[in-house]
């Protein structure tokens, strides 16, 4: 084990449970989605609800999540010195993109394999799914048959761990998620890698499995602290007021709801005694008597009139803060989110394409239905797993057959799926924020009566205050509509907020003038003092009543500034800070040893002619970023000197700059790396994986045909270099042919393969052509057979063509290469009379039987027997080998 996968340990060994489990499933290849945020957000809430508080109600916990910590077994670096995982096989099952039911490739276990087929020949498809188990720097999804989408995509793909392990089959399912297999070592290079080794800011993300996990460890903190923010908005939303009742001991409470000492006094308050009851249904006539006189009722009318600016105060406060310029712009993200949901839902439905459905399934009313069926299903008196053990339909009471079960599955496929959540949650948010917003209160806030109570106070306030109410009842209007064009003419939430909360200031100033006249009357008047003190019980003993019968619903906010506080410390703990500060640590050392690789990487591919360098460019929310510089020119953007194919290059260069430092020699798998490429790259990159495939199983895909032959050619000029040196070569490359069939693409084909193999390879696919002719011949199907004849004599004056230009003159002249190699005639000065003699020789039968010569009206011979096909064949190979061991 490495330095990067120590350190990566060691810090998560301090990481909460949760946390630990995420960095699990990330060191193994996982993509988390929607649903594992969910889980790892009431894992951070329930750790935070679980610490000590003053609970009214004592939250109830389901069962916890099974996590599984971070350990060594789960980091997909191998050990230095442990056997490479090596592919084997790929069978495709049925529903991967355009890929033919059965179709599979089988590997040799080491070397060089070559996977070529035109485009639209299945290799994307499985390369695909290799990806889905394999270790890539972009996960891409495995789609379904746009045809048939309704079918699961599955697969199995087989590996060997070492030489003398059995094979062993990984089977996989589109809809089951990442498998934590061994194939995670086997990695994978194609376009969209590329673009991650080299993005479009030329900044190159180098991050071996250890650092991979803690930045995208990063971006699972995010989404999971985003889920947790709304669950903290939707429990502010609920929050409820009761202006009448926050004052004296009710004030008390409501000022520190959720602490011990509130909830104490909540639990102590009893409701009125028979005593008390009497008692306050007399003191509106105590009250009367005593007002008689002109102070104590002039004392009354101040104490009425500063309770009615309180109290307008206090509404205009809770009016204010809902319609603060933040909350309506979280109203109307809210409002948009649902639409933005319900447009995912829509597409999501596209899933009912294709089958026999009534009119609007999948709309709202059909998920409302649905979800009762289930609901119902579920209920205590069945408990069925809906639909999944349901038999009988809940509608109608009806057995359900197979077929009738399948679509039950694929209607909760549909429900369950991110986009169906994800509206789920939204409208959610949404119910609840209009039911805040429709509780405003502001339709009977104000009268006429009280305009002129502020009137006397300030004659401007008094002026404004119902325009000013008007615009806070438009733009809750233009809230609560599902049209966002509508809000367009609402007014501006910045100055209608200002202008509230104005408004509060100047009314609380005016109701602690009309207290001061109270206090000023009591101290000079008996019966005002009497009044004052009657009320004042009253006061207490209609709060003390109400908080009693509210209780519950007070008892319940109470909690909810408990969660609320305790929401706030999980999400809190999702702070990028730690994993960003790791990531920079381990990325410092490791860089440096990539950037040094980098360099002999770039010289080996023909990146010297281009001065460019990696540097560490910085760590951000714990993802590491190596740029690429110009040497000596840092300043200038390298995109703008760089071209496509020296892009691509680079990005070649730090995959195998970062492969270097992995330790691990596991299989590499090519998506045709050289596109944009020109002749010389070409040239080089082929070098490049011939020398890496003869430490380890390298799988390259391919459409680029002069490719292949480019890898074949330096396969060739490198077993010349290792005879002259005595060293022994390595197995001359595989070649697998793919192709596009009735059935789909992806089928392995011997056509279409003589341009882009060598001459002994040729030789082989004939004979094994000219087998299965036999067996036509021997059946008597001879028309068959003289088709088959006619192809396989055809492919035998190809091979004699190839066999000229490449072997008996030496590749002096090339077709498709502008180059004349001069140097190469020194080797063809051998060629004789009886040399020129036998390659015409060869060539004339052939073009005898070959297709496209049209034979005489006269000609009414008979086609030649296998015997003869076979030796045709051979004497091109026995000619070959005179000419090849002479030339040794």
């Amino acid at each position: 084990m490495g330095d990067l996968e120590e350190g990566l340990l060691d810090w998560a060994g301090q990481q909460l449970s949760w946390q630990r489990d995420i960095l699990r499933r990330l060191a193994a290849g996982e993509t988390l989605g929607r649903a594992d945020y969910r889980l790892y957000a009431d894992e951070a809430e329930r750790g935070a609800l679980k610490e000590e508080a003053a609970w009214y109600t004592l939250p109830i916990f389901g069962d916890a999540a099974v996590l599984v910590p971070l350990d060594v077994t789960h980091l997909t670096a191998t050990i230095a010195g442990g056997e490479p995982v090596q592919t084997t096989k790929i069978l495709h099952l049925e529903g991967a993109n355009g890929l033919a039911p059965g179709a599979s490739l089988e590997f040799n276990l080491g070397g060089l394999t070559i996977i070529a087929g035109k485009n639209g020949s299945g290799k994307s498809g499985y390369t695909r799914i290799i990806k889905q188990l394999a270790a890539t720097r972009a996960s891409e999804q495995v789609l379904p048959n746009a045809f048939s989408p309704h079918i699961v995509p599955k697969a199995v793909v087989s590996y060997q761990v070492g030489s003398t392990l059995p094979a062993t089959d990984l089977s996989w399912e589109s809809d089951i998620g990442r498998v934590e297999s061994p194939m995670q070592r086997v990695r994978v290079f194609d376009a969209r890698s590329a673009n991650v080794h080299l993005t479009e800011s030329t900044e190159i993300a180098y991050v071996p499995s250890a650092l991979q996990a803690i930045g995208e460890y990063t971006q699972v903190l995010q989404e999971v602290a985003a889920l947790i923010q709304a669950d903290i908005q939707n429990e502010q939303l609920q929050n409820r007021t009761w202006p009448a009742l926050e004052s004296g001991l009710g004030l008390d409470i409501f000022e520190h709801l959720g602490e011990q000492g509130s909830l104490d006094t909540i639990g102590a308050l009893n409701p009125l005694t028979e005593e008390e009851q009497t008692e306050l249904e007399k003191l509106p006539a105590k009250l009367h008597s005593l007002t008689a006189s002109n102070p104590a009722a002039l004392a009354v009318q101040a104490r009425q009139r500063a309770g009615q600016l309180k109290l307008l105060a206090r509404n205009l406060e809770v009016v204010a803060g809902k319609l603060a310029p933040q909350n309506t712009e979280a109203s109307r993200a809210m409002r948009s989110d649902v639409v933005g949901a319900e447009l995912e839902v829509a597409e999501a439905r596209l899933v009912f394409d294709g089958a026999e459905m009534l009119p609007g399934t999948g709309n709202e009313p059909w998920r409302q239905m649905w979800s009762a069926a289930k609901e119902f299903a579920e209920g205590d008196e069945h408990e069925h797993s809906f639909p999944r053990d349901s038999t009988t339909c809940p509608l109608c009471a009806q057995s359900l057959d197979s077929e009738a079960q399948s679509r039950m599955e694929l209607f909760a496929q549909f429900m369950s799926g991110e986009a169906q959540t994800k509206l789920s949650l939204a409208q959610s948010l949404r119910a609840t924020d209009l039911t805040a917003l429709s509780e405003l209160p502001l339709d009977s806030l104000i009268t006429q009566e009280l305009v002129d109570l502020v009137g006397t106070y300030d004659e401007n306030l008094s002026g404004v205050l119902l325009p000013r109410i008007g615009d806070a009842t438009d733009l809750r209007d233009a809230l609560v509509s599902t049209q966002e064009d509508d809000d367009v003419e609402a007014p501006d939430p910045v100055s209608l907020n200002s202008a509230l909360i104005d408004a509060v200031t100047k009314l609380r100033a005016a109701a602690t003038t009309e207290e001061e006249t109270v206090n000023a009357l009591e101290t000079t008047d008996d019966s005002a003092l009497a009044v004052a003190q009657l009320t004042a019980r009253r006061d207490e003993l209609i709060v003390r009543q109400g908080i009693v019968e509210e209780r519950d619903a007070i008892g319940e906010q109470h909690d909810r500034s408990i969660r609320i506080a305790r929401f706030e410390l999980a999400k809190s703990s999702c702070a990028t800070t730690s994993a960003s500060r790791k990531n920079s640590d381990l990325s410092r050392s490791y860089v440096d040893k990539v950037c040094q690789r980098f360099e002999v990487e770039a010289k080996a591919l023909g990146l010297d002619r281009v001065p460019v360098e990696l540097v560490f460019d910085r760590s951000s929310r714990g993802v590491s970023y190596i740029k690429v510089n110009l040497k000596d020119a840092p300043q200038i953007a390298v995109a703008s000197v760089l071209s496509e194919g020296e892009q691509r290059v680079t990005a070649i260069a730090g995959f195998f700059a970062d492969l270097t430092e992995s330790g691990d020699t596991s299989t590499l798998v090519f998506d045709d790396p050289v596109s944009s490429l020109d002749q010389e790259y070409r040239v080089l990159v082929a070098r490049r994986l011939l020398q890496e495939a003869e430490t380890r199983q390298v799988l390259v895909f391919t459409h680029d045909f002069s490719f292949v032959q480019y890898l074949y050619e330096e396969k060739l000029i490198d077993d010349k270099r290792k005879i002259a040196a005595g060293i022994a070569v390595a197995e001359d490359p595989d070649y697998i042919h793919i192709a596009r069939s009735a059935t789909g693409t992806g089928m392995v084909t011997a056509a279409e393969t003589w341009r882009h193999v060598s001459v002994k390879e040729r030789l082989g696919r004939l004979r094994v052509r000219h087998q299965s002719a036999a067996v036509l011949y021997r059946n008597g199907d001879i028309p068959a057979y003289e088709k088959e004849l006619k192809d396989i004599v055809s492919s035998l004056r190809e091979t004699w063509e190839v066999f000229v230009e490449q072997e008996l003159l030496n590749n002096v002249v090339t077709r498709h290469e502008r180059s004349i190699r001069t140097q190469r005639l020194s080797r063809i000065t051998d060629l004789t009379d009886r040399d020129i003699a036998n390659v015409d020789l060869g060539m004339t039968v052939s073009s005898r039987y070959m297709i496209g010569h049209a034979a005489p009206g006269t000609d009414g011979s008979r086609a030649e027997s296998p015997d003869w096909l076979i030796a045709e064949i051979e004497a091109l190979a026995n000619f070959r080998k005179t000419i090849l061991d002479r030339r040794s």
